[in-house]
């Protein structure tokens, strides 16, 4: 069987190390992966992606079977630099999509829960995106939804690879002491590990356009803590139930993607497995 060849852009992320790892480990791609700085990979590709110029040649050479875009500037560093979120967030994906259909690529695209204001909750795929924020407005315009290319909307939790990490997750195993469980901010996101198994499943199926990816369930941050707390053998917190924020980004499941997302606690005891089972990538910074 000849395998399909992914182009991975943003492997050092979040969502990017582990969807190649775990695309890696089941044996059916060919995968490239594209950093900024720091390398994956003996074979990673240094690439400064703000360079049009630089990431058309690339996948003109490459000429992948699939264009992977986990990039994303956050929301800190989108506050603190709109400038670069806009060119990143907006701007990158309609590139990617401009040279897939160049070289007969289709483009996944990671989206977020955050292109919508948090004010009613269970969002559906064609809700208002209302978000008021650079983020989530940048978010919103690089959101490609066509009939041959595919964009997944989802929020994800998870490891990272760096010590200054803006996860929820990452936040969380690095506090001691008291911190706030926000009993009314609800969240109805996927694991990482959960988001890359849904990847694998979308190619097989050959799905297009915008799906959601959840359970449909939202869970409060004072639960999602608490699972984290349990899960990890995390024994040096508190935590303390806290009524502000009561923002409600969840959203529903698409009808039409037939994967079936676990509860979150099924999710998180499989990633936990999954750390396990990596240490050589997450001891330092959670192990």
């Amino acid at each position: 069987m000849v395998k399909k060849k992914i182009l991975l852009f943003g492997a050092t992320g979040m969502a990017g190390h582990m969807a190649y790892y775990y695309l890696q480990c089941t044996g059916k791609y060919d995968l490239v992966n594209v950093v900024y700085r720091s390398q994956l990979t003996d074979d990673s590709i240094v690439v400064d992606v703000t360079d049009g110029d630089a990431v058309s040649r690339l996948v003109r050479e490459v000429r992948p079977d699939f264009i992977l875009n986990c990039i994303g500037v956050l929301i800190r560093g989108s506050r603190e630099h709109p400038d670069n979120a806009i060119l990143i967030n907006a701007w990158f994906p309609h590139l990617l999509k401009k040279l897939s259909d160049e070289v007969g690529a289709k483009l996944i695209h990671i989206s977020t829960d955050c292109v919508f204001s948090g004010k009613k909750g269970n969002y559906s795929e064609t809700d208002f995106r209302d978000a008021d924020d650079v983020y989530g407005r940048s978010k919103a315009l690089g959101e490609i939804i066509n009939d041959k290319d595919l964009t997944i909307r989802t929020s994800i939790i998870g490891p990272e690879l760096k010590e200054n990490g803006e996860g929820l997750f990452h936040w969380f195993m690095h506090q001691h002491g008291c911190v706030n469980g926000f009993q009314t901010a609800i969240w109805g996101g996927v694991t990482t590990l959960e988001l890359a198994k849904a990847i694998d499943v979308a190619i097989d199926q050959g799905v297009t356009g915008l799906i959601q990816l959840s359970n449909g369930l939202g869970i409060s941050k004072y639960d999602l803590l608490h699972l984290f707390s349990r899960i990890w053998h995390k024994q040096d917190v508190e935590i303390l139930p806290f009524d502000g924020n009561g923002i409600d980004k969840s959203i529903a499941k698409s009808a039409r993607f037939s994967y079936v997302v676990p509860g979150y606690e099924e999710m998180l005891r499989e990633q936990y497995d999954w750390m396990q089972n990596k240490q050589e990538l997450y001891r330092t910074l959670y192990l």
